[in-house]
């Protein structure tokens, strides 16, 4: 298994990332750093383990979710080797703004 990023989950992390860095300080950003690459080990020995997202139901892939902290979550599908990871949503968005853009 392998995880590949879209640029718009890449950007979109590195600006909640940013976004604690700056609000919070190192402390925060180190741990939400840290609750990443966790997850990253964690998806690559059980990609199952998000669950199906909801948002995300009835479109042309199967969009599995995983909340990284309190108000974020990875998007991603599982394709042959591959975890794509599609999106990361800062949850205090509204519904459409974070499912505008996936199919």
């Amino acid at each position: 298994m392998r995880i590949i990023w879209s640029d718009r989950a890449y950007v979109r992390r590195q600006a909640i990332e940013d976004y604690i860095l700056f609000s919070f300080g190192f402390a925060a950003h180190a741990d939400y750093v840290e609750a990443i690459e966790e997850w990253k080990k964690t998806v690559l020995e059980n990609p199952q383990i998000g669950k199906v997202e909801p948002l995300l139901e009835g479109m042309r892939k199967e969009y599995r979710s995983y909340v990284i902290s309190e108000l974020t979550k990875c998007i991603y599908y599982i394709e042959n080797d591959f975890i794509v990871i599609v999106d990361w949503w800062d949850t205090r968005r509204g519904i459409k703004t974070l499912t505008q853009g996936l199919q």
